[in-house]
């Protein structure tokens, strides 16, 4: 039955999406997107923006990303175009989990910043 997405059906997803993204990417990327930073960055990001039907796009998934690591706003602004499909990648592995959580897919889509 699907449910109310909570915190922890989110982690969960979020850490199903992450391994699936290593398994596709390889480990050469492994470093890009890690269990810390998921759990303790992403996914109250994510709750937080959800709740609120708040959009999240993969673009603030790359500055979320670089104020986690304390980046320059030179360094982000030169990785942006490298990185921004990367972690639209990780959106859809997480969106596709998700589906089997939530009862709105297009409501889901629409958070998560992409077009079915």
């Amino acid at each position: 039955m699907k449910h109310a997405l909570d915190v922890k059906t989110l982690e969960q997803s979020a850490l199903t999406a992450l391994a699936l993204f290593v398994q596709k990417q390889g480990t050469q990327l492994d470093w890009l997107i890690d269990r810390h930073f998921v759990v303790a960055h992403l996914v109250p990001t994510l709750h937080y923006r959800w709740q609120a039907h708040l959009p999240i796009k993969s673009t603030e998934l790359v500055e979320l990303w670089a104020e986690h690591l304390g980046l320059s706003e030179a360094v982000l602004r030169a990785w942006m175009p490298q990185l921004e499909p990367v972690f639209a990648e990780y959106l859809k592995l997480l969106a596709a989990d998700l589906q089997a959580h939530t009862q709105n897919p297009r409501l889901l889509r629409r958070m998560l910043g992409y077009a079915a």
